[in-house]
Parts: structure tokens; sequence; C-alpha cells
């Protein structure tokens, strides 16, 4: 048994005067062995010495047992003016943000019995056994009746009622916090209304997909302003991700028929925009970037690259991430294998300045990557590849995008690859196979709109939650609806 489970203060005074004993004799012996050290030389004080040593530690150990910490777990940041370090391997991780219930257990009247003697136990004032779980209680659907008070006047020309709670629209059964809800599930946790309707009629509520659908879309209406916002603040930035991946359009007339469509993501460190288009042509590209002046980060699709000639503000920076798939699938071949190898090597720089200051990272792009990657063009350019070869493609795409390739070398604010936008477009993917796309024209809109606005939140750090529901009720107060960066 350890210490910390010691109830009885006569044993745990017991303990302590043993230990005040023991640290007492190992004194002694310590003023003795010193003494003996200074009088002595030669074999005779090394030995001493020794048992000298032998001696502090264990008086060190018995004083840290008597009064020293028994548990690390126990600190709390800043409670001896130090900050705990980061804990490590296994074990229950502390957590601060959940807010903490106790609850009291108490024995039942026929336990309450010493076994001993069968007297009747009393309870120790103050005294427990304590244990921390982390417990999960499961969400409620609940009916809220609201009760607004009216006031009259006595010369019966006025009566007032009071103000309720805000409705998405008029009369609006469901609340803002149900709204929002559904909204989150759909667009951030990605599960269908059908089974969001499903779930919902296991907690007793009888609620048709159509309905939510009709709360999202009112959603729609309200947020819109701040969606166009949205794209505003990325196309002002200097850096932008650029990334495209496919959708469904389902087609409810014609059965078993759908539409192809294309998100179109633009993405800056602390937004995202998404614009669902039918086409992923250099005209939609044009619509959504011809204006832009800066510098888009983007995979070798010709669409960018027309709009670069088209557009003399825009400039190109390629993906490294990209270049390397292209060369993946014949790493079999030594001189691909070569090419990943210089990759690879280019990555650990980047590795290195991750964090750092922008000067930083330029001087060592300009004094390590540049001669690497330099060398490696070199080396491509020297090679002798049959036509008909399909490495050669591969060794085509990177030779053919060298200076875009290379742009990041020079600008301290680009990354090498285009990873961190399709990171933020993989929420999108999973929605897609998870509830198929949009069954209309309108879905499409409000997919794009709520998926842009939660997972830009996300980038700012705020929780998509809080920041709709101050979004909706800026919009019910008819003010400007904030974007999540203005409010992190």
């Amino acid at each position: 048994m350890s210490v910390d489970q010691i109830q009885d203060i006569e044993v745990l005074r017991t303990l302590v005067k043993m230990q005040l004993q023991e640290s007492a004799r190992l004194k002694a012996q310590l003023a003795e062995a010193l003494t003996q050290l200074h009088a002595k030389n030669g074999p005779q004080a090394e030995q001493l010495a020794l048992q000298l040593d032998k001696l502090q530690k264990q008086h060190a150990t018995a004083l840290k047992q008597l009064f020293g910490q028994k548990s690390e777990r126990s600190l709390r940041p800043g409670a001896d003016g130090t900050a705990r370090s980061p804990q490590t391997g296994h074990g229950p991780k502390e957590q601060q943000s959940l807010p903490m219930e106790e609850v009291v257990h108490d024995l039942a009247a026929e336990e309450a019995v010493c076994d001993l003697c069968s007297a009747s136990l009393e309870e120790w004032e103050g005294q427990f056994e304590e244990s921390v779980e982390v417990d999960f209680i499961e969400p409620q659907v609940i009916l809220r009746k609201h009760l607004r008070k009216k006031y009259r006047c006595r010369c019966g020309g006025c009566v007032k009622t009071a103000v309720g709670p805000k409705k998405l629209f008029p009369k609006a059964r469901y609340s803002i916090n149900f709204a929002l809800h559904v909204a989150l599930q759909k667009y951030c946790y990605h599960l269908p209304l059908e089974r969001q309707a499903r779930e919902l009629s296991r907690r007793g509520l009888d609620v048709t997909s159509a309905t939510l659908w009709d709360y999202l879309s009112a959603l729609y209406g309200l947020l819109q302003p701040a969606g166009e916002r949205l794209a505003q603040h990325v196309l002002q930035q200097a850096v932008i991700g650029v990334d495209e991946t496919s959708w469904r359009l389902l087609k409810s007339e014609q059965k078993g028929k759908s539409k192809v469509w294309w998100v179109w993501a633009r993405r800056c460190d602390d937004a995202v925009h998404y614009t669902l288009d039918p086409s992923r042509s250099a005209e939609t590209a044009k619509a959504l970037l011809g204006t832009y002046s800066g510098t888009v980060l983007c995979d070798g699709y010709a669409a960018y690259e027309s709009l670069a000639r088209a557009n003399p503000g825009l400039k190109l920076a390629h993906c490294w991430a990209h270049a390397r798939r292209e060369l993946l699938i014949h790493e079999a071949d030594p001189r691909a294998a070569r090419a990943l190898r210089v990759i690879q090597r280019l990555y650990l720089l980047e590795k290195r300045v991750r964090g750092r200051p922008p000067d930083e990272v330029a001087r060592l792009r300009q004094r390590k990557t540049r001669p690497l990657l330099e060398a490696f063009f070199r080396w491509i350019d020297s090679l002798a590849i049959s036509p008909t070869g399909e490495l050669r493609n591969a060794f085509r795409y990177i030779q053919l995008r060298k200076q875009p390739l290379l742009r990041f070398i020079d600008d301290p604010r680009l990354d090498p690859d285009n990873n961190a936008t399709e990171r933020v477009i993989r929420g999108v993917v999973l929605g897609r196979k998870n509830h198929h796309g949009s069954r209309s024209e309108r879905g499409t809109q409000v997919a794009a709109l709520l998926y842009s606005l939660i997972d830009s939140a996300q980038l700012a750090d705020l929780n998509p939650h809080d920041y709709l529901r101050q979004a909706v009720h800026a919009a019910l107060d008819g003010i400007q609806i904030p974007l999540p960066h203005e409010i992190r």
C-alpha cells in the first residue's frame, strides 16, 4: 500500500516518526564519514568517499519519501510557478476544457456494517476514494414551450407582449440551434439528411429529410452575403492555393442519371471559398481568377496555365507533390528512383525551416534548395529517354513546369506543394462520398456556402457551431456578418 492510500492519521504519524528517525541516523553517519574523510588519505579516503556518496543518496531518498511529490500527474500548470512539461506515453490525458461534475456514492444500508463486530458503520466526514471518468450524456431533442408574458394598461388602450426567441424565418417550428446542428452534421461530419432523420426518429422526433433541407435552405438565404465577402477576402491575398474536384448533381426527374459538376476551391491561410460549377473549363477558371493579381499555387492543369498567359498579374507556382506522383508509378526505374530521392531531400530541407521567420526560410532555400534543384533539372536535361517510354512523360511534366516549380525558392510565403489546399478540400470529398452530391442546383449553392463557412471557421481556429450561430444572429439583426478570420 502506498502512502497516498493510507487514511488512518495514527498510522501516518507513526510512518513520519520512523522516517524522521531514519533521516537523523543517516545525517549522523554522514557527519562521521565527513570527519573521517578529512582525517585520512590514500585508499581509506577513497573508500570513505564512496561510502559518503552512498549515504547521501540514501538520505535524499528518505527525504523524498517523506516530503517529495508522489505523482507528477497531480501537478497543475503554474502550481509551483513553472509550466508542466508535455505528457508523453500512455496514461489519461488531462481534460481541462470539460466541466467537472461530482457524484457522491453511498453504501447501501445492509452494507454499512462492520465486518469484524457487525456494528453499524458511521460516515467518515470528508473522506472519499476519488476517481475521475469521462462520461457521455446523449444529446436530447426537446420541445421548448416559450411563454411570452403579456402586459396591459388599465386604460385599456395598450397591450404589449415580451419578445420571444429569434427564428430563421417567421413561424419556424425548429430553433436556430437545431438548424445549425443539421448543417454541421451534414457539411462538417458528412451525415446525409436521410440518416439524420432516422437518428432523430430514434430520439423521438418525427421529422422528414425535406424539413431538414428547408432549414438548410433558410440558412443559405441568411448567410449568402458572407460567402460573397469571403471570396473577396481570399482574392485579396498575395498567395492562394487552388484545386478542383468532382461533384454529383443528381437528376431526380431522370431516375438513375446524374451530371458531373466541379468543386473549385480557392484557399488562403485563414479562409477557403468553394464554388460549384457544371464546368471544369478554362472559362470557369477565368471567371474565378481572371482578375486576380498574385501567386496561385496549383497543379499542372492546363486551364491555370492558359489563365496565367492571359493575365500578366497572375503567377503560377506548381506543386512538387504532383510532380512526385508522376514519378511514383515508375519508381522501379533507377532514374525515377533517383529523382524521388532528390524530392525527398527537398522535403527534408523544408522540414528544417518549418515555422521559422521568412528571412531564415529564404536564406536556407537560396543556400541549399536552389543548388539542389538546379542540379536536378540539369540532370533531367541530360537524360536520354525513349520518346515512346512512359517515364519520358513524367520527366516531361517536370521539365515543362520548371519555373513554376522553382518559384517557391524566391518567395518564403509559398509552400513547395499545394497539400494545404488538398487537406482542406478533403471534407468536401468525404461529403461527396457519403451523400453522393446534391439533388438540385440550389443544393449545390447551399453546399458551397456552408462548406466555405465551416471550413473557414476551422482554418481560423474557431468552433464552427459558435461561428455560425454568431453569423446567423448578425444576419437576423441586420448587421454585417463577420467572417471567421475577423473574429479569431
